[in-house]
């Protein structure tokens, strides 16, 4: 445990100087500190909580520093989450005679008076959570990590500070679920069981737990977890006692407890253990480990959690049952590190001298790789990550994310997106949601409402990995579909069809361009667009029917984005003149409905782009006059007038864009409409349930807001969209109600509400890969084409200087960047000059590098 010891050492030193000595160089909302190597310490906070997930391939195992932990694989659940207030499902504590009981995590909370002044904090590794707990006496630590096999490992350690010798002892707890379900019943015990074998030499026994689940009728399967334990001990540690038990009620002392005051804990003993539970009560972990310590020593617990799921055979428990011990861990603990630091390698930025004390540039740096992992973990989600029983795998979720991610880890992006293709239907419509089945039997779980936009973010996903890849054998991938059978009651089965990618992409660009609008050419809108809690517009006003012919003005500019990026796929594969005929066609038509119908003009020669319109254009959402009788406007329709290319052919309502955007702007960025929706709006949809200056209705959503900066980088409004980017970045801001590392989805605004700032989640939202991919492409400036990459860093940046490196294509390339008042952009290739092209869209000077010329090691500098 030498290291963990060295890391509690370290760890405290950065908590005096940054808390107590107030010497903070990297402080963000909510007593949060990025340290040196990037980690990040949390001092306990009233108005919000932080968290951070470990895992692989969809696993997720959420630390937070409130304490409080869980997991799930899917809709496996490992731990359940405790609700807020609630009784965690994993603690430790440590205790000593008269009663004295501390709490080694923030929660739960207990009366500690008896150990003098008692400090917490945890600290966010890549690796690890560390919770530590100081007192005068003792230095105590709780690690927590999970390996590449989604085992979970603990640690726990104590360092003796007094000047005597001390007698304590250290205790876990762990009430596992390992249920395919989110919600515990009441019947749940009787069908999970927990046995203890007692230890030999310096282990401290073994748990194993057998949960029995039925996932039909007809199938039923056993899920089981196995905790492995050792004591550890250094010279002047003596192990005393050891005792255990598998009941809830013995370890709290009774149904009606909970481990505020549990009985065992102040005693100090469980006096009769019992070694197996179940049925009559929840079977659970409970260790009391007594131990004796001379000043100055050091000891505590290793312990690793296991698990086994879908398993037929009632003994296949056997292969989890092993021994842990220290250097194993340590070794484990290392290889992780190995790991995650050639994965950052494939691509990693540094910021440098930033022009004010706004411009924090090793928060900035920190942040880069901060929103890394967040898209990272957005796009590998297996569902079931807001614990509700509607919360799949989003198709337009993921894909986005998928975008952003490809840059760092497109192996991982090429595996996610061959998975979602296999969920597309015939006809080429994919579903809103998938949730992945159980087993090769099983029918997955889909949302099947027909939101138009979500085959838009498939084609601009494949298009961006070809590009950075140039992995063309991707298209002759062969995928399968699935049909739908029932679509009320969600039923699908798996198709006997199978095809390659290239012919998927084909259905999706079928299936959008066959809901263009004959009267307007633009694109219907459905049951929604990416804008979902706006879901009235697609409504018929005549009974019978289910869908109309209102439309999205966001959803037409996507697709004829796709359009445009189909036709240049089609040119590069060659032999296919007659699809990239048709979509030409299609293009123009949806460019002629675009500038006819979504631009529209009020008497006193005032125009806006609108947001879209009703069946048989009955009325408009986002212009002069809207069903409530308020104009209004809309931002994502500004946005992505912009994104879609149609304003780089035509500039010239560049300045209906602008007004737009300065009639949204608020204290936390773009709001999405301006004014919000009221119940008088009639024909929008449910937006108007939600609060006023909350999430999509008149509040900065975030992943709204980030498209639009985006555009003003893109129409070289460099300044402006640099402010509005410092009004969304979270470690901005004075107060944060989440983890202010990584994005949120949204800041609300409604002091009528007491709401200033406060955000709905993290982690999970689009705002990441969309502030993500506008770092990459337009601040930093690094945007593959097909056969090379374009080198186009903004036309000002708020850093004098900054380092980029990034794997393309299996060779390293570096960008530097230095910026001096006045003067043209000049670019050196590896020591020399090269002459750069004008953009006049982006307002800079560009240079393209053509696949031939990148070598490895290249190294590109800029000075502005």
């Amino acid at each position: 445990m030498q290291n963990l010891y060295e890391k509690l050492e370290q760890y405290s030193e950065a908590y005096d100087k940054t808390v107590r000595r107030r010497e903070a160089e990297c402080a963000l909302p909510g007593q949060t500190y990025y340290l040196d190597d990037g980690s990040i310490l949390c001092v306990p906070r009233q108005d919000g909580d932080n968290r951070f997930p470990y895992g692989e391939n969809g696993f997720n195992f959420w630390t937070y520093a409130s304490g409080y932990m869980h997991a799930n694989d899917g809709l496996f659940s490992l731990f359940l989450r405790a609700a807020e207030g609630q009784e965690p499902k994993i603690a430790f504590f440590a205790g000593q005679s008269g009663g004295k009981v501390l709490s080694l995590l923030p929660v739960p909370v207990l009366d500690e008076t008896e150990w003098g002044e008692v400090i917490r904090y945890t600290v966010f590794h890549a690796t690890c959570t560390y919770y530590i707990t100081e007192t005068p006496a003792f230095l105590f630590g709780v690690r927590v990590f999970v390996d590449e096999k989604n085992q979970v490992y603990f640690s726990v350690a104590v360092l003796n500070r007094s000047q005597s010798e001390e007698k304590l002892y250290l205790s876990a707890y762990m009430n596992p679920y390992l249920c395919h379900s989110i919600y515990e019943s009441s019947e749940d015990r009787w069908f999970r069981r927990c046995q203890f074998t007692e230890r030999a030499n310096d282990e401290l026994g073994k748990f194993v737990f057998t949960v029995n689940e039925d996932l039909s009728r007809t199938e039923s399967i056993s899920n089981f977890g196995v905790l492995n334990q050792r004591f550890t001990a250094g010279e002047g540690v003596r192990l005393e006692k050891v005792e255990a038990t598998t009941s809830r009620k013995q370890y709290v002392g009774g149904g009606y407890r909970s481990l505020c005051g549990a009985e065992a804990l102040k005693q100090g003993t469980f006096h009769i253990p019992l070694y197996v539970t179940t049925f009559t009560d929840i079977a659970i972990a409970g260790e009391l480990v007594h131990m004796r310590m001379e000043t100055g020593s050091r000891g505590g617990m290793e312990l690793r959690f296991s698990y086994l799921t879908n398993c037929s055979d009632t003994e296949a428990y056997q292969t989890l049952l092993d021994t842990i011990d220290s250097e194993t861990v340590n070794r484990v603990i290392s290889a992780t590190a190995q790991r995650m630091g050639e994965e950052e390698g494939n691509m990693f930025c540094t910021f440098e001298e930033g022009v004010d004390k706004a411009y924090n540039a090793k928060n900035m740096t920190h942040f880069f790789a901060s929103l890394k992992k967040q898209v990272e973990f957005c796009s590998l989600i297996k569902g079931y990550v807001q614990l509700s029983p509607n919360s799949l795998v989003g198709i337009r979720d993921v894909f986005q994310a998928i975008e952003g991610m490809l840059y760092y880890r497109s192996d991982k992006a090429r595996e996610k997106m061959l998975e979602a293709f296999s969920f597309l239907a015939p006809n080429g419509r994919f579903p809103r949601q998938y949730g992945l089945p159980k087993n090769e039997q099983s029918v997955p779980p889909m949302d099947l409402r027909q939101f138009i936009d979500q085959g838009c973010w498939v084609i601009d996903t494949v298009i961006s990995y070809l590009k950075f890849t140039g992995d063309f054998a991707f298209l002759k991938e062969v995928c399968g579909y699935y049909e739908i059978v029932d679509e009320q009651k969600r039923l699908v089965r798996k198709s006997e069809q199978r095809d390659t990618v290239l012919e998927h992409l084909f259905r999706v660009m079928d299936y959008l361009t066959d809901k263009q609008d004959a009267q307007t050419g633009c694109i219907k809108i459905l049951y929604g667009d990416w804008n979902d809690a706006l879901d009235g517009l697609g409504v018929s006003r005549e009974p019978l029917k289910e869908f109309g012919s209102g439309v999205s003005v966001m959803a037409t500019l996507q697709v004829y984005r796709n359009l445009t990026q189909m036709m240049e796929l089609l040119y590069e594969l060659g032999g296919f003149q007659e699809k990239i005929d048709r979509y030409q066609k299609l293009r123009k038509r949806l460019e002629q409905g675009l500038w006819e119908n979504a631009v529209i003009e009020n008497e006193h020669g005032q125009k806006r782009i609108v947001h879209g319109w009703g069946d048989k254009k009955s009325y408009y959402v986002g212009s002069f006059c809207d069903p409530d009788g308020r104009p209004r406007y809309g931002l994502t329709s500004n946005a992505f007038w912009v994104l879609s290319g149609l304003y780089e052919k035509d500039s010239s309502i560049k300045d209906v864009i602008m007004e737009a955007y300065e009639q949204l702007d608020s204290k936390y960025g773009f709001q999405t409409f301006e004014p919000c929706f009221y119940p008088d709006a009639k024909g929008v949809g449910r937006i108007y349930k939600l609060p006023p200056g909350t999430a999509e209705n008149g509040a900065s959503y975030i992943h709204a807001t980030a498209f639009a900066i985006m555009s003003l980088f893109m129409m070289g409004e460099t300044e402006k969209a640099w402010q509005q980017m410092m009004k969304i970045l979270p470690f901005t801001h004075e107060k944060l109600s989440c983890s202010p590392y990584v994005m949120p989805n949204s800041y609300g605004f409604n002091p009528t509400l007491n709401i200033d700032g406060e955000s709905m989640q993290d982690w999970q939202t689009g705002s990441s890969n969309v502030v993500l991919k506008t770092f990459i492409r337009y601040i930093l400036g690094f945007m593959p084409v097909f056969h090379g990459v374009m080198i186009q860093p903004a036309n000002w940046c708020p850093f004098r200087k900054y380092t980029f490196e990034i794997l393309y294509r299996g060779k390293k390339i570096r960008v530097n960047y230095s910026r001096k008042e006045g003067g043209k952009r000049i670019f050196y290739v590896d020591g020399r000059e090269r002459r750069g092209e004008w953009n006049t869209a982006l307002k800079v000077s560009t240079l393209y590098l053509d696949e031939t010329e990148i070598c490895d090691g290249m190294t590109i500098e800029m000075k502005d």
